[in-house]
């Protein structure tokens, strides 16, 4: 082989070579945004997690759970039935001093 084509030969492998590290770059590029654009989701993400723990934490906090409502509703029906009594009482009473109006009525 003549050193005109063994240089020639290695031109175009150079060349070859060149376009290939072309591409790789490109891709590295490509890469790079991706890895970039990824990062900032993630940060986004962690952030809407961060906000949303909060939330739930809150949420456990102030959220009415089975136990009260029945504590609620428990406390209710106690109010109610004093409440019966209380009329009932006063409708026993009522009656007496009608009996004692119709005493004197008679008189």
């Amino acid at each position: 082989m003549k050193e005109r084509e063994r240089i020639s030969n290695l031109e175009e492998l150079m060349a070859e070579n060149l376009m290939r590290l072309d591409k790789l770059e490109v891709g590295q590029t490509v890469i790079h945004r991706s890895v970039t654009d990824l990062t900032k989701v993630v940060r986004k993400n962690s952030t809407d997690i961060e906000v949303l723990k909060t939330d739930v934490a809150y949420l456990k906090e102030n959220m009415a759970t089975k136990q009260m409502f029945a504590s609620l509703l428990e406390a209710m029906v106690n109010g109610f039935d004093r409440t019966d009594k209380q009329f009932a009482k006063m409708h026993d009473e009522m009656v007496l001093l009608r009996q004692d109006v119709n005493i004197l009525k008679a008189r």
